[in-house]
């Protein structure tokens, strides 16, 4: 008995008869939906009633569309927002520089005034360096011995006594400030006129012997008294924050504030010693009495 053969292939309509019914089908239903109206109005029924279908069909599509379209817009609101913080931190900075440029001009005329008023001998110059330590009492300016510099000279800003010049260099020089722990400066109340003597304290200033019998308020101001050969009189020190006598002391407890910028400033005015001064009017005064008699 012969053995039944195997066959996968499902016996039926081939493709292109597939096809041709198909055609037949489509085109047989055109003309009826052309002729009767029963059949248009079975083919609304029959969209009808398939529409949920097709609804629930299209969410899935729908909402990856809608999430693409979200997505779309987060990333354009991320890119955005990185953007205007980026322009808002650039804008932050420049009005930063502004405002460094604009008091380092303030500052820069202030001096420039002063200068041109009280100190036509004094010399403008700007702070090219400091120590990292915020504690430090020294930085170094853009002037030196080229510039007539000299160790000893007072150093002051636009509101008061800064430091005093320690060490000089062809074209810069070092500037210990009045806080320094070896700082002396004579002194007297400007209220007053009684003199004293200023001492630095290692970052700040104190008035040590100051009498308990002499007369000394809360913001008295302090200058310079000229009692030396360093410090032209007349220029501010400190104000006085707080005094108090009495407790049997001969002296006054006191505490001074002083009234430069002491780490603030970016120009500073470099203050000939008297001596100085001195020696060159009397040179000037010499050449000047040498011309005449030449000219004579």
């Amino acid at each position: 008995m012969a053995e039944p053969s195997l066959n996968f292939v499902h016996n039926g309509l081939r493709s292109t008869s597939k096809l041709v019914v198909l055609s037949l089908l489509a085109v047989v239903l055109l003309l009826l939906d052309n002729r009767y109206d029963v059949v248009k109005i079975s083919r609304n029924d029959i969209g009808t009633a398939l529409y949920p279908l097709q609804w629930l069909a299209m969410q899935p599509v729908n909402a990856i569309s809608n999430g693409m379209v979200f997505l779309e817009k987060q990333q354009n609101l991320s890119d955005e927002n990185k953007l205007l913080k980026a322009q808002n931190a650039q804008l932050k900075l420049q009005i930063s520089q502004r405002d460094v440029q604009l008091k380092s001009v303030i500052s820069l005329d202030h001096l420039t005034q002063l200068q041109k008023a009280a100190l036509p001998q004094a010399q403008v110059a700007q702070i090219v360096s400091s120590d990292t330590n915020p504690l430090t009492d020294r930085f170094i300016i853009d002037k030196g011995s080229h510039h007539q510099i000299r160790q000893g000279d007072a150093v002051s800003d636009e509101h008061g006594l800064i430091g005093q010049i320690t060490a000089v260099q062809p074209l810069s020089s070092e500037v210990t400030l009045i806080t320094n722990s070896n700082a002396v400066i004579p002194a007297m109340v400007m209220r007053t006129g009684v003199r004293t003597l200023v001492y630095g304290r290692s970052g700040s200033l104190d008035l040590r012997y100051f009498p308990a019998n002499a007369s000394l308020l809360r913001n008295d101001l302090l200058v310079t008294s000229g009692m030396d050969s360093i410090y032209p009189a007349g220029i501010p020190i400190a104000t006085v924050i707080q005094a108090q006598s009495g407790n049997g002391s001969p002296y006054y407890r006191t505490q001074i504030e002083p009234v430069a910028q002491l780490r603030n400033s970016n120009f500073v005015l470099v203050i000939p010693q008297k001596h100085a001064q001195i020696v060159d009017h009397y040179a000037d005064t010499t050449a000047t009495n040498t011309l005449s008699i030449n000219h004579d």
